[in-house]
């Protein structure tokens, strides 16, 4: 036994040891016993072979990759650093697996919200390989191995299904296991997908996070005009999905409701106000009394089928305070005041639907970068990202961007951060794939995306020069 094959046999030894201690009941000797674990806990405590999952070829190695020790290491680069002795950010160059695997060390616990843009499986031409398909014969090899004698034709759809997608969930899995390990108690994780791989990483998700901590899913129109497609179904949207690695620690902050109504004309020393409705849909008998004018004499109830919204006691004490107004001309109603200072929360909370930020914002915010050329096709739109950022992260925190790409999120951090006078800190990790050199970005002078992805966060560092727009530069070499 040698090597990281030792090390990772004395971790689980640990941590079997400590089960032990707590659970002397289900083991046998130095077992642990299965039956006696499953007797221990409720039926609805763990998950059998035979309950609802999502299972493919790959799967437990896809695991295990999550398991193993790294032996690769960082590497600083001066050269490629920006401000490196006074910035809190880091751009990593490499394998995001690996670079998740080396962040355990320094960073398990410390970040408070991933953003992760995986490519999306479509095989559509974005300057990088976003097709991820298992060779036929070896996924056949795989089902011959698990008793199937005849293929029927709903067979063969599950079979050139899973051709398509076992590799990227291959890809995804053990990227979401590592990402939970670094999430803060109150953190979370924004997984940005379209339809193609929708389905699938929302089951991994819930897998590996708990379905009790699914937070919710934006859904992005993120175009308002759309090619005409062979059936006629134009996809204009892509989503958002987020999960916490604990639920009870998470709260969204809502979106701020409009106050611009509020006023204050009688200079009431209560604060702003507006008319508020007197009356309420519910109540009972008690509710429909008569309110006197102290003025005018005039009387007065709730309309037909209503009922006063607040108790008989209430029309004296709020006629003192000046939040009821009577008025001193007969056949006029009260007023009755709602402050602003009453309000429970000046926060909405936001709708799952994200509008009036396409897809061609972010492509206008990247040519007024680069007017010589466009390197990189629907980058993400800042405005997207600060939504995420706004609802998810607060001043101080830390900030992980799993596949950087055209780095969109580096340039919303700094955005937020001059908006809020925050000063929330990012890692970029990005992989060294080579870009097309017939594409815009190759004809540009850029080999990889890594190269871009460093270049457009020089660039849009420039816009706000009062801030740590910096980055310590990092390499991952095995």
């Amino acid at each position: 036994m040698q090597g990281k094959n030792l090390l990772s046999f004395y971790q689980k030894q640990k941590k079997i040891k400590e089960l032990k201690s707590l659970l002397p009941e289900v083991f046998a000797g130095d077992q642990l016993d299965i039956q006696k674990l499953k007797i221990y806990l409720e039926t609805n405590q763990f998950v059998d072979e035979s309950n609802y999952g999502l299972t493919w070829f790959g799967k437990e190695n896809a695991a295990m990759q999550a398991r193993e020790e790294s032996t690769d290491k960082l590497v600083f680069d001066k050269a490629k650093s920006v401000q490196p002795k006074t910035t809190q950010n880091l751009f990593v160059e490499g394998d995001n697996l690996d670079a998740l695997r080396l962040l355990q060390k320094d960073y398990s616990g410390k970040i408070k919200l991933i953003y992760i843009d995986p490519p999306y499986n479509t095989g559509n031409d974005f300057g990088y390989n976003d097709r991820f398909k298992i060779r036929s014969n070896q996924y056949l090899e795989f089902l011959d191995g698990t008793g199937i004698e005849r293929v029927d034709f709903g067979l063969k759809n599950q079979i050139e299904s899973g051709e398509v997608h076992t590799n990227w969930l291959n890809m995804i899995y053990p990227r979401l296991i590592l990402s939970r390990q670094l999430l803060t108690n109150d953190g979370a994780i924004a997984v940005s997908i379209d339809e193609s791989e929708k389905a699938n990483v929302q089951l991994i998700c819930n897998e590996v996070f708990g379905e009790d901590n699914f937070i919710g899913c934006f859904i992005w129109i993120n175009r308002t005009n759309s090619n005409v497609s062979g059936n006629l179904f134009a996809a204009n949207h892509e989503y958002i999905l987020l999960y916490a690695k604990n639920t009870k620690e998470v709260k969204l902050k809502g979106e701020l409701k409009d106050l611009s109504n509020y006023s204050n004309p009688d200079n009431d020393p209560n604060g702003d106000w507006i008319p508020d409705n007197p009356s309420a849909a519910s109540g009972n008998s008690n509710s429909r009394f008569v309110i006197a004018n102290p003025f005018t004499k005039e009387e007065y109830l709730p309309p037909s089928g209503r009922y006063w919204a607040f108790s008989k006691l209430r029309v004296a004490e709020w006629f003192d305070s000046g939040k009821l107004i009577f008025p001193k001309e007969e056949g006029k109603r009260f007023l009755l005041k709602k402050y602003k200072s009453e309000l429970k929360s000046i926060f909405n909370p936001i709708s799952s639907v994200i509008t009036d930020i396409p897809t061609s914002k972010g492509t206008r915010e990247l040519k007024e970068l680069y007017p010589e050329g466009l390197p990189f096709k629907y980058p993400k739109p800042t405005d997207l990202l600060l939504v995420i950022l706004e609802q998810l992260s607060d001043d101080g925190d830390l900030i992980l961007d799993l596949f950087a790409g055209s780095a969109s999120m580096p340039h919303a951090v700094f955005k937020l951060n001059e908006k809020q006078a925050s000063k929330r800190r990012f890692i970029c990790v990005q992989n060294t794939e080579l870009v097309k050199e017939d594409s815009d970005a190759g004809r540009m002078g850029f080999s990889t995306i890594s190269d871009l992805a460093r270049d457009r966060i020089v660039r849009a560092g420039k816009l706000y020069p009062k801030l740590d727009t910096g980055f310590r530069f990092y390499r991952i070499e095995k």
